[in-house]
């Protein structure tokens, strides 16, 4: 019996089909590599956000008012119509300045035999509240011209517009807002100057935006020092 050989139409068929397979291939490999490169992104933007938004929580949880209500060197204020120390400051409506507890003693400065002067100077003041302030807005000269800017001081000294020491905590932050929970409803301003009894708000709504990203972003805030609730809430807005 005469062997037959492999014919034109059957080797075109036999291209075509491997063609076909090796496209399907290098699709699934390309869809597989923009799905691993999107996961990571996505992976990158998410710790990144967290770790924001852990920093801010941290910073408000230990929002706290002196217990005289006399005291100046203690207050929450933030919104749009916040009025600063200094009466010749514009409104800031990206701003949310308030005093905390200060961070517990770092353990280094209680096992050093230095003096008071050289502590103070390596460590700086240690004790008594810090004053913290989240706004868009650079405090003096900075290297960096945008972003989200926090600016703490220790002791707090009364001044709400200044002092301290300020850096960047994420510079891709182009907009932020706030909204405070009186017990009863979210309001846009809270000022403690403008109250009979200082107190600090239930919690706080923070709204913010990174460039980099198409949605807003959004955490809620309970301050863990507040006596605000439904059943005490403030009256009539920041007055009480």
């Amino acid at each position: 019996m005469r062997k037959r050989g492999i014919t034109l139409l059957e080797m075109m068929i036999v291209t075509l089909c491997m063609v076909v397979i090796l496209s399907s291939v290098i699709m699934f490999a390309v869809t597989a590599l923009k799905h691993t490169t999107a996961v990571k992104e996505t992976r990158a933007t998410f710790n990144t956000n967290s770790a924001l938004e852990d920093r801010i929580r941290n910073l408000l949880e230990g929002a706290y008012l002196s217990s005289v209500a006399t005291d100046t060197s203690s207050y929450f204020k933030g919104g749009p119509d916040v009025a600063l120390t200094n009466p010749n400051d514009s409104s800031d409506p990206t701003l949310l300045v308030f005093t905390a507890l200060s961070p517990r003693v770092p353990s280094e400065l209680l096992a050093s035999n230095s003096d008071f002067e050289t502590l103070n100077q390596s460590y700086g003041p240690q004790g008594g509240m810090t004053e913290y302030a989240l706004s868009l807005t650079a405090i003096g000269d900075s290297t960096v011209d945008q972003g989200l800017f926090l600016r703490h001081q220790t002791p707090a000294d009364g001044d709400s517009s200044q002092g301290g020491y300020q850096s960047v905590l994420d510079a891709n932050v182009d907009s932020i807002s706030y909204e405070f929970y009186d017990g009863t409803d979210w309001i846009q301003t809270w000022d403690t100057g403008s109250m009979t009894t200082p107190r600090l708000p239930a919690a706080v709504r923070i709204t913010y935006h990174r460039k980099d990203e198409q949605n807003d972003h959004q955490l809620v805030v309970h301050l863990l020092h507040s006596d605000v609730t439904p059943d005490n809430p403030v009256v009539s807005g920041v007055q009480q």
